[in-house]
């Protein structure tokens, strides 16, 4: 930390792995830590940093006795600060942003912002209206579903206007399929956009963590490639690498600027090979699960989100360390499993590199050891059940 304030008590909302290098940075500022867990097979349960470790409901299951939870120790407790990492935790705080604010500082928006940023049809529709480069978005309804259908050409992606991650995601190589599955896909995710398909071939994805300060204004944005994900065609990304873009940098900045947003932002593009332009896939409204490469490319995250809790200035960051190389290693594992030979050999950064100052792991710290247990026993609870692989594998149209 840079010295941002004198000792707080601080409550972070999530025990996944984007908490625990907020969890360190903060006890190194000998700050007070408290943390909510939805499992003690969370990997913050298993932290050497937590002062507290709170089993609440999981906020995924349970999002009702979560906030019940959350207010009752808010009220009773007071910490000075309250941090929440996730989307889910994130909505829940930017919905009840007035009331919690009675007790405690937070670091989100509005909810009309959040709303605008969490919903990837409003975010589009802003990219679209002010030529922020963006994949060709159409907004279906049953009614005009065949006007789109006719005038679009295939393959296209369908995915839910809200979500997290690449649930709901789906390729549709021609309209009858798309015709057939619809409905389906409506009734079981709730509102759908149709994109353009974007090849993947070249198509390399990037991810830009941007801060905004308190009046909008954008102070720090580190763009990340993700080279690789888990199914290898699209998922979860296993590896990351710190880069220098300075045009996603710009279109970030006109988009989260142009929306309002205050705080912390994550957001997904990919590169298009047809004219070599990035484009703008959608707004996570926090920061990323792997935001530990930050951390390790010199951008202390918890820092900023203290600074903006206490109302002072945020630094301007324009540059931080190239070349890092962060891993989620249990994730990597199962793309080079599942990979061809070819991608493997051709891996950027190479797959056996596992050691050097600039590689750093998601979950794993010489420092912090036992939350990688927590995070493989997580893993294997989650996919010890077939429907999980299945969907994973993409058969979940079968």
């Amino acid at each position: 930390m840079s010295g941002a304030s004198s000792r707080l008590r601080v409550l972070i909302l999530d025990s996944g792995r984007q908490a625990l290098p907020f969890m360190r940075s903060l006890k190194t500022a000998k700050h007070h830590v408290a943390v909510a867990c939805g499992s003690k097979f969370s990997p913050c349960y298993f932290s050497r940093y937590p002062d507290r470790r709170l089993l609440w409901a999981n906020y995924f299951e349970d999002p009702d006795t979560f906030t019940e939870q959350m207010f009752r120790y808010i009220r009773r407790y007071r910490p000075d600060v309250t941090i929440p990492v996730g989307d889910v935790s994130a909505g829940i705080v930017a919905r009840n942003k007035q009331e919690l604010l009675k007790y405690t500082r937070v670091t989100v928006p509005e909810l009309k912002v959040f709303d605008r940023a969490a919903d990837k049809a409003k975010t589009m529709a802003f990219c679209m209206e002010n030529d922020i480069p963006c994949p060709k978005t159409f907004f279906p309804d049953e009614e005009n579903l065949e006007d789109i259908v006719v005038k679009t050409p295939f393959p296209v992606m369908v995915k839910p206007r809200r979500g997290i991650g690449a649930i709901g995601l789906h390729r549709f190589e021609g309209p009858d399929e798309l015709r057939r599955h619809f409905g389906a896909l409506r009734e079981r995710y709730g509102e759908l956009l149709i994109q353009e398909f974007i090849p993947l071939e070249g198509g390399t994805q990037f991810q830009a963590e941007a801060f905004l300060d308190a009046d909008s204004r954008m102070k720090v944005c580190m763009v990340i490639a993700k080279p690789r994900f888990f199914p290898v065609t699209g998922g979860t990304s296993t590896a990351n690498v710190t880069i220098h873009r300075p045009d996603i940098q710009e279109n970030v900045r006109r988009l989260l600027e142009g929306i309002g947003w205050i705080g912390a932002a994550d957001v997904d593009l990919m590169l298009d090979p047809r004219d070599n332009v990035p484009k703008i896939l959608e707004i996570n409204p926090r920061v990323t699960a792997g935001i530990k490469i930050g951390f390790a490319a010199g951008i202390d995250y918890a820092d900023l989100h203290i600074r903006l809790a206490l109302g002072q200035s945020i630094p301007k960051i324009d540059s931080y360390k190239l070349g890092v190389y962060s891993r989620n290693l249990c994730m990597d594992i199962l793309w080079y499993l599942f990979s061809e030979k070819k991608a493997r050999r051709s891996a950027w950064p190479p797959f056996f590199k596992f050691f050097g100052k600039s590689v750093c792991y998601q979950t794993f710290d010489l420092y912090d050891l036992m939350p990688l247990a927590g995070f493989i026993l997580g893993m294997l609870k989650k996919y010890a059940s077939p429907a999980v692989w299945k969907k994973k594998l993409g058969r979940d149209l079968d």
